[in-house]
């Protein structure tokens, strides 16, 4: 397969919106805006997520990147 995306290229554009919405020199209405972007971005992702294929190590994936997620809490390092 060639992948022609880069994933932290993706990310990145992500984050440029993330700190938008939260950046403290903007007024409530641009900040609303960018969070309403992040939102699309979601919804998209979740419906392309719900046409895919189902793997059989994917459960897995998902499971031990929801205790990373967890243990990142507990740390307080998110």
């Amino acid at each position: 397969m060639i992948t022609n995306w880069n994933i932290q290229t993706i990310k990145n554009e992500i984050d440029k919106i993330a700190f938008q919405e939260s950046n403290h020199a903007m007024d409530g209405y641009n900040c609303w805006h960018a969070k309403k972007d992040l939102y699309q971005i979601l919804w998209y992702i979740e419906e392309k997520l719900r046409k895919t294929s189902k793997y059989s190590n994917e459960d897995e994936y998902i499971k031990n990147h929801r205790i990373d997620e967890m243990w990142a809490i507990l740390k307080n390092d998110n």
